[in-house]
């Protein structure tokens, strides 16, 4: 779902510290707001994949189907129109026959053909009279037979035409039932696609406004760490004091680890270069009087057998005491323990 835009003006030099910390509140706020909007626009967008994949399958399916139906019927069509054409044929064959028949009965009537005692007189001994007489009856029964087997086809091609238009009229209705239950499915989806659409416009809408806010806060929170950095290198007189007791000259800036300390081992180099670097930035004086501690060491100072000290994790450093964990943060530090007695103990963000 889409939330109203937050107005994220540049962070101005020179605004108060409360301002600052009201405006990076403010914008991690609506970050909040924003992350919400985005979970809930992701979920329904999930949520309609399912029911989108199912009917694409079922899409790709009727595609199939109404492919086949429409070969069927083009098959059946070609069959129809090719019986059509020899009935046709036929017809007009038989047309033909029939006329021919007609003619011969009229010509028969109009001059009888000869009697039989005519052929006996004018054949020319026994076999011309029996050749003349069998001629006489082939005629007559190739023309009949002729027309007979042209009405038989006939009937044949009529019988298979009126199958074949019945079968096309079965196929155009099953092909026309695949064909408007596959536009159905295709409107479904397209719907459903648009609605999805929706939401994940509004979450990249959303993820755009939220990578603003959050280039925004980081302005604001430069801008309130150089405020808090240059409040507190005027207090670092008082944490940079001191007569070197632990080894380091006094009045210099950075972290110096006290003798006999280890800061060799797991994250303490690490540890030491932050502190070095927060040293030098709030003109601190940072003395770090315990690194990694074997497990004996940590109980006999007080300590625990499995404390950070013993994974070298850890840096109990006088002189970060009345840094403000938001400051520390920016150096990548943590100061994990509450109460006076844990303030100067440091680990890593």
């Amino acid at each position: 779902m889409l939330i109203a835009a937050f107005s994220a003006g540049p962070a101005l030099a020179g605004q108060s510290q409360g301002a600052l910390e009201s405006g990076i509140s403010a914008s991690m706020e609506r970050e909040g707001a924003l992350n919400s909007g985005i979970q809930s626009d992701t979920s329904k967008i999930d949520s309609f994949q399912g029911s989108i994949d199912d009917l694409k399958a079922r899409l790709d399916a009727l595609e199939t189907s109404l492919h086949i139906e429409r070969e069927l019927l083009d098959r059946v069509k070609a069959q129809l129109s090719t019986a059509r054409a020899h009935l046709a044929t036929l017809v007009a064959e038989l047309a033909q026959d029939r006329k021919t028949l007609v003619a011969q009965v009229v010509a028969a009537y109009e001059s009888p053909p000869p009697s039989i005692v005519t052929v006996i007189l004018e054949a020319h001994g026994f076999a011309d009279m029996l050749e003349r007489i069998d001629e006489e009856r082939a005629i007559s029964n190739e023309n009949a037979q002729a027309t007979t087997r042209v009405a038989n086809a006939r009937g044949a091609v009529y019988t298979e035409t009126r199958h074949l238009a019945g079968l096309f009229a079965t196929r155009s209705r099953e092909t026309t039932a695949v064909f408007v239950q596959r536009d159905e499915v295709a409107r479904l989806h397209i719907a459903l696609v648009d609605r999805q659409l929706q939401y994940i416009h509004a979450r990249a809408s959303a993820n755009s406004e939220l990578s603003q806010l959050r280039s925004h806060r980081a302005l604001l929170e430069k801008e309130l760490a150089a405020i808090q950095i240059s409040e507190y290198r005027s207090q670092s007189e008082s944490f940079a004091g001191g007569s070197g007791e632990y080894g380091a000259p006094s009045g210099e800036y950075g972290f110096f680890p006290a003798p006999g300390t280890n800061y060799s081992v797991g994250e303490e180099p690490t540890i030491a270069a932050r502190l070095n670097t927060l040293g030098k930035a709030l003109h601190l004086h940072l003395i770090g009087i315990s690194g990694y501690r074997t497990p004996q060491h940590s109980v006999e100072v007080g300590g625990f057998a499995d404390d950070p000290h013993t994974r070298g994790e850890a840096s109990d450093t006088p002189g970060v005491e009345g840094v403000p964990e938001s400051v520390l943060e920016k150096f990548g530090l943590t100061r994990p323990f509450p109460g006076a007695a844990e303030a100067d103990h440091i680990q890593l963000a």
